[in-house]
């Protein structure tokens, strides 16, 4: 467990807070923010060079396919549309440069986290209780983007632009990257790095901020407010079992999600969607079921400080990056509206 500047660490659960101790709380209140803001840096540079370098994977093959078009207008527009396809590509190729960027700067061995063995081993009823949960999450999120979907302008849908967008991923290499690399990736950065980086405020306050980010990462209306309640399932998950745990836990919720989605057959849509809407009752069922275990839990991991929320939230870097990203999530919605009459010059 790390300690504050003055050598002191908060975290209920690590029972270092002795009785009688004395504490520099201005020492903490900047401690707080400069975690906070170092999170949300790290994690801008790593989409920094993930841009940059899916960017160069996707213009090399735009390049290669103009100059083989001989400078035909049409063969060039056909080219930039056909480059969505290596949006697989492009992603795996971004996700790893920007990691090991991210893994350098940092200067820690998060990957060796993996090694370690669970605080609490996890048993296949648990895993399974989890992915019941992680689709019932889902159902939520659907209806309520459906819902929002039918009061947007006509001509902007949320669903369909995300279904054109996520369409795209649907390639061999596409599939392996949203169910094995990107879920494997994702989990080094926000729960192997950033959440274990803000632990020592408190294990809570490390699942929400470290949610937060994963959730405006995503930068996809549809996908923020479901990756934000993914994130503290899946930060929940790495506290109380492994990192292993949650990257596993993380895998198999992709998986399910392309299997479910890269289907032609409405009569599996159908049973998708009533199995989808089942697994919603059932996740409502067990959070009233275990709600005074699970608030004992939450009482375990709460900061001992209660200004730490109050330091948390004041970082302009973090609010930065929200809006930021929230503003990019809107202009896909828009431009995804607008993508047909782009091509149709």
């Amino acid at each position: 467990m790390e300690s504050f500047s003055n050598g002191a660490s908060l975290n209920n659960q690590s029972g270092a807070h002795a009785p009688g101790a004395i504490y520099d709380w201005g020492l903490f209140d900047r401690d707080v923010r400069i975690d906070v803001r170092n999170c949300v840096l790290f994690v801008v540079f790593f989409l920094v060079i993930n841009g940059i370098a899916a960017s160069i994977v996707q213009a090399v093959y735009i390049a290669i396919a103009a100059y083989s078009g001989a400078g035909n207008p049409d063969e060039l527009s056909a080219a930039i549309y056909e480059s969505l396809s290596v949006v697989g590509l492009t992603s795996i190729v971004g996700i790893i440069c920007g990691s090991c960027v991210f893994f350098i700067m940092r200067k820690r061995r998060f990957i060796t986290d993996l090694a370690l063995p669970a605080a609490e081993p996890m048993t296949p009823k648990i895993l399974i209780i989890l992915i019941v949960a992680t689709q019932g999450i889902q159902c939520a999120n659907s209806l309520i983007v459906t819902m929002i979907d039918a009061l947007l302008p006509s001509g902007i849908s949320v669903v369909e632009s995300y279904g054109e967008a996520i369409d795209s991923l649907f390639t061999p290499l596409g599939v392996l990257y949203i169910v094995i690399i990107g879920p494997i990736f994702e989990e080094l950065i926000f729960r192997g790095a950033a959440l274990e980086t803000l632990r020592r405020f408190g294990d809570n306050f490390a699942i929400i901020i470290s949610a937060l980010i994963f959730g405006f990462y995503h930068m996809t209306i549809m996908q923020i407010p479901f990756c934000f309640v993914l994130g503290l399932l899946l930060g929940y998950v790495a506290v109380r079992w492994s990192l292993r745990a949650a990257i596993v836990l993380h895998i198999v919720t992709n998986g399910i999600s392309v299997l479910i989605s890269d289907t032609n057959s409405e009569a599996i849509m159908v049973i998708g969607g009533l199995a989808l809407f089942a697994c919603l009752i059932v996740t409502i069922a067990m959070v009233i079921y275990w709600r005074k275990p699970f608030h004992a839990r939450i009482r375990a991991g709460a900061a001992y400080y209660p200004q730490t929320y109050k330091n948390g939230f004041s970082s302009i870097a973090l609010w930065a990056f929200i809006f930021v990203t929230a503003a990019i999530g809107v202009f896909q919605i828009i431009a995804l509206a607008d993508l047909p009459s782009l091509f149709s010059y």
